[in-house]
C-alpha cells in the first residue's frame, strides 16, 4: 500500500500506544513511563490544525524522543549467571539500581544549561511603563523589546551575549530588573533571550516567555514553539521548515535535522522518525476502525498558545 502522507484527521490513541509499544519496546531508549507524556504530545498534535502531513508529525515525535532523552533511575531485579531472577532469604526480589538514558517525551532543560555558551550567563529583565521590556546583559549592553517583539539597542555598539564566567559590570549590578537565564528549554531547545522574546510573540504569548522562561517547559507552549519553528523556519529553526524536507513525494528525514541542530545525529533521529511514521500511519489514515477521540482530560486548564490552537480537536475523519 502506498503511504498516505497528507492527513487532516486525528490519530487514534489506543492504536498509537499499541503500535508504539510494539515497535519501540525493545529499543535501548524505550521508556514505558514516558507514555503518558507521549500521549499528551499526540493530543497537542491532534489539536494543531496546521499539521496536515504524517511526516511532519513523525519528525516532531522523533525530535522530541531524541531531545528529551535523559538519565533516568531504574530498579531492575538482579539475575544469577543462568539468567534466573534472584531473591533474598525472605523470598523478596533482589533489586539493583541503575541509571539509563531513556526517552522522557516531556519538556526538559538543556543539559549543562548552556555552560560555555554566550547565552549561559543570566541577564536582568525589567518591565517598563510603556509595556516594553529592558534587557541588561552582564557586560552592560542594554536592549529594549517592544510588546510586539521588536528589539533595539539602548547602548551604542551593543552585542547580544556575554563571555561565560566573566565578571558583571556596575550597570548590570545596579539594574533593578529580575535576573533570568535563557538556556535551552522545551521539546526542542529554545535558547537566547532574544528568541524567547520573538518566539513568544509569534505564538500568541506576547513577552510572557521573556518574563517567565520556565513557561517553555509547559507541554502546550513547548509544543507551540516546536510546531511554529518547524512550520515557518522562525526562531530555533534558522529559516529551515517542514516544506523544505517533506512535500509531495519528498521525504528527507536525515536533512530535516537542520531545523534543530545541523546534522547532529541526523541518521539516528531519521531512523526513529521512520518508526514513528509507521505508528502514525497505523493510528491515522490506515486505521481500520473510526471512532470519536477521547476527551482531552489530561490537557484541562493547559494554555493553548496561538490562534490555530483551539479547545477542541480538529475534525475527526
Amino acid at each position: 500500500m502506498v503511504a498516505t502522507y497528507h492527513y487532516v484527521g486525528t490519530y487514534d490513541e489506543r492504536i498509537f500506544e499499541r503500535e508504539f509499544r510494539d515497535r519501540f519496546g525493545k529499543k535501548p531508549r524505550y521508556n514505558a513511563n514516558a507514555i503518558p507524556d507521549l500521549l499528551v504530545l499526540l493530543r497537542l498534535i491532534n489539536r494543531d490544525t496546521s499539521i496536515t502531513d504524517v511526516r511532519w508529525a513523525a519528525y516532531m515525535l522523533a525530535t522530541v524522543a531524541w531531545e528529551t532523552t535523559s538519565p533516568v533511575t531504574q530498579f531492575v531485579q538482579a539475575k544469577n549467571k543462568k539468567g534466573k531472577p534472584l531473591v533474598d532469604k525472605a523470598g523478596k526480589a533482589v533489586m539493583l539500581k541503575r541509571r539509563a538514558w531513556l526517552m522522557t517525551m516531556a519538556p526538559v532543560d538543556e543539559v549543562g544549561h548552556g555552560k560555555g555558551r554566550k547565552y549561559h550567563e543570566p541577564v536582568k529583565v525589567a518591565k517598563l511603563a510603556d509595556g516594553s521590556v529592558r534587557v541588561t546583559e552582564q557586560d552592560g549592553d542594554q536592549f529594549k523589546i517592544t510588546a510586539g517583539g521588536v528589539i533595539s539597542k539602548l547602548t551604542k555598539g551593543a552585542k547580544m551575549g556575554t563571555v561565560d564566567g566573566g565578571a558583571a559590570v556596575k550597570a548590570y549590578n545596579d539594574d533593578t530588573g529580575a535576573e533570568l537565564a535563557y538556556f535551552g528549554r522545551g521539546y526542542v531547545q529554545l535558547t537566547w533571550w532574544s528568541n524567547y522574546a520573538t518566539t513568544g510573540v509569534a505564538i500568541g504569548q506576547g513577552l510572557n516567555l521573556l518574563l517567565d522562561p520556565e513557561l517553555v517547559k509547559t507541554p502546550a507552549i513547548a509544543y507551540a514553539v516546536m510546531s511554529h519553528g518547524m512550520l515557518t523556519g522562525d526562531g530555533f529553526a534558522n529559516g529551515r521548515k517542514f516544506s523544505t524536507y517533506f512535500s509531495g513525494k519528498a521525504r528527507n528525514y536525515v536533512g530535516a535535522r537542520a531545523m534543530v541542530n545541523g546534522s547532529d545525529h541526523a541518521k539516528d533521529i531519521a531512523a526513529i522518525a521512520e518508526v514513528f511514521e509507521a505508528v502514525l500511519l497505523a493510528a491515522g489514515p490506515q486505521r481500520p476502525i473510526t471512532f470519536a477521540p477521547p476527551i482531552d482530560s489530561s490537557l484541562a486548564g493547559m494554555p493553548l498558545p496561538g490562534a490555530r490552537f483551539t479547545s477542541q480537536s480538529r475534525p475527526f475523519l
